[in-house]
């Protein structure tokens, strides 16, 4: 038994499927023995009718489960926050339908959990699918945002219902609930465990993979101070097209040389109207985080020392 009083398993559905009774049971079965209640929360995204039918039958036959279901499909994140919504435990702990962990581990998870705010599970898994998903995700986040992390696709996580109601989740954020909790200033760990690859990931990149981790590094590194990103854009853009420009009026005045034939001079002008309209952006946004987000606050206090 780990000290938990209550358990919270938020469980999003993205496919119909009728076989989650097996896990759920597997599921069930690891986590009673470790917190002293334990409801489930499945979310179904969309219209799942055989998953419906499979927890209704584990619902009549007194298991503790919630069905919540979206008339259309909204996505892993909008389920996970729906769920955690729900939630009324002293820990949440979030389970995929098809499991990509090893049940026995999930105690280890438990344990883990003291003395945190969330622990997120890392798979270990053979070398080159590994490779794949560092080359594809993990590896970028690590560039550009000094990430730990090494198995963000995980769905197995462990977090305080603060957590939940501090980060909002929205498209496929989720993956990056951890690097957000962790910017936040909570503490955060990843454990290994061992787990399955349910599908085989290709070393590729994938675009929309690409799009998620510029949304983040953009939100963590310049949600507060805007200008800072489109100030030094916009001010690079005016600089080359006024360096341009002058280079150009130049050559009119001291060497003859005519402008009216020149696409340079286009160019350059146009170049100089961009970097205004961008540090203008900047600048807007900048009065605006300002105005709007006074009572937003960037951090966590951990503690009052009396």
């Amino acid at each position: 038994m780990t000290g938990i009083k209550r358990l919270s398993v938020v469980v999003p559905v993205t496919q119909d499927e009728g076989d989650l009774a097996q896990d759920f049971i597997a599921y069930k079965t690891v986590l009673a023995d470790n917190a002293e209640f334990v409801d489930f929360i499945y979310v179904l995204d969309g219209q799942c009718p055989q998953a419906v039918e499979a927890l209704k039958s584990l619902k009549i036959a007194g298991e503790p489960l919630q069905i919540l279901s979206f008339a259309k499909s909204k996505g892993e994140a909008a389920a996970l926050s729906v769920g955690c919504h729900h939630a009324e435990g002293d820990v949440i702990m979030t389970l995929p339908a098809k499991m990509q962990v090893k049940t026995e581990e999930l105690a280890r998870l438990l344990v883990a959990f003291e003395g945190t705010d969330m622990v997120v599970a890392q798979r270990r898994l053979d070398r080159e699918a590994s490779f794949g998903r560092e080359k594809k995700l993990e590896y970028i986040l690590k560039l550009l945002l000094n990430s730990p992390f090494k198995d963000l696709r995980c769905g197995v996580r462990i977090l305080r219902p603060r957590i939940a109601e501090e980060i909002p989740l929205y498209n496929n954020q989720h993956r990056f609930w951890p690097i957000l909790a962790q910017e936040q200033g909570f503490v955060v760990r990843e454990l290994e465990v061992e787990g399955y690859l349910q599908r085989k990931l290709s070393p590729g990149v994938d675009i929309n993979i690409v799009l998620d981790v510029m949304t983040v590094y953009f939100l963590l590194r310049f949600l507060r101070k805007p200008f800072r990103f489109f100030g030094g854009v916009g001010f690079t853009i005016l600089a080359i097209g006024v360096i341009a420009t002058g280079y150009l009026v130049i050559e009119r005045l001291f060497f003859g040389i005519g402008l009216a034939d020149r696409p340079a001079l286009i160019l350059s002008t146009l170049m100089i109207v961009l970097g205004i309209q961008i540090l203008a952006v900047g600048l807007i946004g900048e009065i605006i985080t300002f105005s709007y987000t006074k009572d937003i606050k960037p951090y966590k206090v951990e503690r009052i020392v009396k």
